[in-house]
């Protein structure tokens, strides 16, 4: 699966196979970067793991460019060396720019981390195998690199940082914490349930982690307590069938709940949808006679567009416009929801 990013990714179309019981999810596109002016900008990570980059490019790029990419990379102490060498292949860290993969292949060996650069000649060569590719260097920064990386060895993403949380994806060491949430709660109206089968649901965790968030640029995230580092409950986006909008869903274990932390994280998400994924809109659909998520949706700004039958249950569809300004909303005082 190959995504072609011009600082976004901007491959459609892709549905995902259902959890058991589940249904599919249509492809969506996104940005990876979080800016906001009420929550903390969460740039990379906390655990700055790329050291270098490594052009090694027969197509010989404008040197303002290469020039950029070098200032842009020494903000996050990471070197650009060009060419690879006994001494650029030294080291842990590194991600290779390249319009020849099989070249570096062969000196870096079949694990390098491969950052596709696309030309007229190479544009219609197979590269299932590797993840992302580019069209220019312009834009390129340590923080998307450093991503880039990340997704390369199986480190989460951290998305982004409100007062009281971090929202960042799913790990597979995540598994027991998600049993806990969903034992404590209600999982919500269309939140996927877990499985039974714990094995089941390490399955299907693996397979959402390696295609649903490098495709998509956005899923379901973790909810991580940054005082105690606890994993107090899930929050993200999703595609549904039907729909033109991506889904809004969320979940706090029952014990985390009254502490306001669903609306300080959804709070930031739909800034983050609107801002970063550059959605059009936003929904949640909320099953009549749940007042608790009725009332979040509320506050969040959210507007009762229509009342829809789904799947046999009369819901009410909550809507947000790009460009409508989003509620202002006191989630350090909101402790009952």
């Amino acid at each position: 699966m190959l995504v072609t990013i011009n600082l976004r990714v901007c491959c459609t179309g892709l549905l995902l196979p259902p959890r058991p019981g589940g249904e599919k999810q249509a492809g969506a596109a996104g940005r990876q970067v979080y800016c906001s002016r009420n929550m903390t900008i969460r740039k990379g990570s906390t655990r700055i793991m790329l050291e270098k980059v490594v052009l090694e490019l027969e197509w010989e790029p404008a040197a303002a460019k290469t020039e950029e990419l070098e200032e842009g990379l020494a903000l996050y102490q990471v070197k650009l060396e060009r060419g690879i060498s006994e001494e650029t292949l030294t080291g842990n860290g590194i991600v290779y720019i390249t319009d020849r993969p099989d070249a570096v292949r062969e000196r870096a060996g079949k694990d390098a981390c491969i950052l596709l650069f696309l030309t007229e000649g190479n544009r219609s060569g197979d590269w299932k195998d590797i993840p992302y590719a580019v069209e220019s260097l312009e834009g390129l920064d340590g923080d998307f690199l450093e991503k880039v990386y990340q997704r390369h060895i199986g480190e989460p993403w951290e998305i982004l940082e409100t007062e009281r949380l971090l929202v960042r994806e799913m790990a597979e060491g995540d598994l027991e914490a998600l049993y806990r949430i969903y034992d404590q709660a209600d999982a919500g109206d269309f939140l996927d349930r877990l499985s039974a089968d714990r094995e089941e649901e390490r399955a299907y965790m693996k397979s959402y982690i390696e295609k649903a968030y490098p495709f998509f640029g956005f899923g379901i995230w973790m909810l991580v307590e940054k005082e105690c580092g606890r994993c107090v409950g899930r929050a993200g986006f999703c595609r549904r069938e039907g729909f033109a909008y991506p889904e809004l869903g969320f979940i706090v274990a029952k014990k985390e709940q009254r502490k306001g932390y669903c609306l300080e994280a959804c709070t930031a998400l739909l800034e983050y949808g609107f801002r970063e994924l550059e959605f059009e809109g936003i929904q949640a659909l909320v099953v009549e006679g749940n007042r608790a998520s009725e009332e979040i949706c509320r506050r969040l700004g959210g507007h009762l567009a229509e009342n829809i039958c789904w799947k046999g249950k009369n819901c009410l569809r909550f809507v947000w416009e790009a460009g409508q300004p989003l509620s202002s909303v006191d989630v350090m005082g909101a402790r009952k929801l």
